[in-house]
């Protein structure tokens, strides 16, 4: 009789009593089989960003809040380029067709999915807060939001 180690009862047979034709083939279809089941790609690391933003671009950026402390990740429309800080508008997606100092941006700007209004009141954010860029709307859309901005009245050359 052959003296041996006596395993649980049910207990799968070890590698030594299978035939190595079923040892292979096992590896072969686990390999095979990873391989070809989709990995689920990681999400790439932020990385800061390395591309000057311009004039009438829309990038999301941290953007401080006016009524308290802190800030939030919020689209923005690039006003004016300077260095360290930019001029932007916010935007938002809230509703704020009531309010005097929003209005609605046309739709089917590159970069916006859905209906935004934007900010009549200008903020400076450092260039190193605006972190990804989303689209270019062009020179148009920041000639448009100018020219909603009231003017102020200026002496007038009398010659």
């Amino acid at each position: 009789m052959m003296q041996g180690v006596v395993g649980p009862v049910g207990s799968a047979a070890s590698a030594v009593d299978l035939p190595w034709p079923v040892l292979v083939a096992v590896a072969v279809v686990l390999v095979l089989g990873r391989r070809s089941r989709a990995r689920p790609r990681r999400r790439p690391r932020v990385r800061p960003q390395t591309r000057t933003p311009a004039v009438g671009e829309l990038w999301f950026a941290w953007v401080p809040f006016e009524d308290r402390p802190g800030g939030k990740d919020r689209p923005v429309l690039v006003l004016g380029v300077g260095h360290p800080a930019c001029t932007v508008a916010r935007l938002t997606s809230q509703d704020k067709s009531a309010r005097r100092d929003h209005v609605r941006i046309p739709d089917g700007m590159p970069g916006l999915t859905r209906p935004s209004w934007v900010s009549l009141r200008p903020v400076q954010v450092q260039r190193s807060d605006l972190r990804r860029r989303l689209g270019d709307p062009g020179e148009a859309l920041v000639a448009w939001y100018h020219g909603l901005m009231p003017r102020p009245n200026l002496p007038t050359k009398e010659g």
